[in-house]
């Protein structure tokens, strides 16, 4: 079982949390690790907002709960009645993700019974401030969430599918039938769950520049690339649905010997992926000369001399496949030359 970074961070936070509790004289530091474990996040940003609900939490609780112990300290009923109250506040306030902290402060300090409530509430909203600040400093400090990394992981993942894929929709082509749907709809989905992944890490690394958390790929440049992804894809999309038609193996075969060639580039080029599907590197790689090879290819079928001999229907599918093909391939090139 494999323990994550947050789980460790934690365990890290609630032990800093208890040293510095002890160090300043502080006799339970109860409050002090309850917040460290709250606040600790997955995002750094995400840390700072739990913090700053936290902290309105135990003002509101402790304000309310001092008040609520002066009247009629540990009375059940006050205890039913403030906790209402205090929600009532919270939730106009707008500050519903507060509620639960605010209502355990609230109970501490009802149900303390040594007196002193007010020096009690002063003393836990510093306990709290403890553990806010120390989870903080640990989730910023220590091994920071990189989720630029992560983002650009899985798009060198869609890329290689994307590579993948378009030389097996070119093969299923060239055999002159219609496609594996089973192996093409594989490809479609891990490329759909690639970037759904990408998306949710990226909306993470949007959180984290807020803060100017560490980070090598800005969240606007891997927004344009995932953009293309989805475009890619949906271009994808497109001939594995003309495919499904089928396309008539005599149009297919008059511009045969360009589209081998487009394949047998693809192909080549895949011999190389771990270089071409890196992304951000400054990639040399071109793909303009097979995108000229589609272009060409649309040529040859629109001014053939037999063209007039086939149903206009598989001839259009043809072009739509070709233009859709050129699409995704412009597009990757974009991508892998960002």
């Amino acid at each position: 079982m494999k323990i994550g970074l947050r789980t460790i961070k934690t365990g890290i936070a609630v032990t800093l949390s208890m040293i510095v509790a002890q160090f300043m004289g502080i006799e339970s530091p109860f409050f002090a690790v309850v917040a460290a474990i709250i606040v600790m996040q997955p995002t750094v940003s995400d840390s700072w907002i739990k913090g700053v609900e936290r902290t309105l939490g135990t003002l509101v609780g402790a304000v309310v709960g001092t008040i609520f112990a002066v009247l009629a300290p540990s009375n059940p009923l006050l205890a039913g009645i403030g906790i209402i109250i205090l929600i009532i506040i919270m939730n106009k306030l707008k500050w519903g993700e507060s509620i639960t902290i605010a209502g355990v402060v609230f109970i501490g300090i009802f149900l303390n019974d040594e007196g002193g409530h007010i020096t009690y509430a002063i003393h836990r909203m510093f306990d709290t401030a403890i553990g806010i600040i120390v989870a903080v400093i640990v989730n910023y400090t220590i091994y920071p969430p990189t989720y630029d990394v992560k983002v650009v992981d899985e798009i060198n993942i869609i890329t290689k599918n994307t590579l993948k894929y378009n030389i097996e929709i070119l093969d299923s082509l060239l055999q002159y039938k219609k496609a594996n749907i089973e192996t093409l709809d594989m490809q479609i989905q891990k490329i759909e769950t690639e970037l759904a992944q990408s998306e949710k890490f990226l909306e993470m690394q949007k959180k984290e520049e807020a803060v100017n958390v560490y980070g090598g790929v800005r969240h606007k440049e891997m927004f344009i690339t995932l953009s293309l992804a989805k475009e890619v894809l949906q271009h994808m999309q497109n001939m594995q649905y003309i495919l499904e038609q089928g396309i008539g193996s005599e149009v297919i075969k008059l511009i045969e010997e360009d589209i081998s060639k487009v394949k047998d580039n693809l192909n080549t080029l895949k011999k190389k992926e771990n270089q071409i599907c890196e992304v951000y590197r400054n990639n040399s790689i071109n793909l303009n000369y097979i995108i000229q090879d589609i272009k060409i290819a649309k040529k040859n079928l629109k001014n053939n001399e037999n063209i007039n001999k086939f149903q206009t229907d598989e001839v259009v599918k043809m072009l739509v496949f070709l233009y859709n093909l050129e699409e995704t391939l412009l597009k990757f090139n974009m991508i892998i030359s960002s």
